[in-house]
């Protein structure tokens, strides 16, 4: 697949990058888009994950928190780019059985426009 994969949170190139290759084909990018919502579902997982856990007064600092958001999201990327925990596998399915049932419906209506 010549779509490419953003290999971090903040890799703005390829996110529009993907977005222009799935305009133009959509069958093409279903695999990346579902990988980028998991990565986002699991960055929001860990981010209350993390709420759950207290806090002391030696760690708690904004810096430290601010680095562990940016270590979530890099972490919620690579688990969603190496198998993450399916979700982008369903979410796959779903939008390839969507693109085919559009595509089914245009088809028939072409086909009932030309027949006319």
């Amino acid at each position: 697949m010549d779509v490419r994969t953003p290999t971090s949170w903040y890799d703005f190139g390829s996110l529009a990058e993907m977005r222009n290759k799935a305009e133009q084909r959509p069958q093409a990018a279903t695999k990346n888009v579902a990988e980028q919502f998991e990565s986002l579902f699991l960055n929001l997982m860990l981010k209350e994950m993390r709420k759950s856990v207290s806090r002391s007064g030696l760690l708690g600092s904004q810096t430290t928190e601010t680095y562990e958001q940016m270590f979530d999201q890099q972490i919620s990327i690579g688990l969603a780019r190496g198998g993450g925990i399916g979700l982008a596998d369903f979410i796959e399915k779903q939008l390839n059985a969507r693109a085919e049932s559009t595509a089914d419906v245009i088809a028939r209506r072409s086909a009932k426009v030309v027949g006319e």
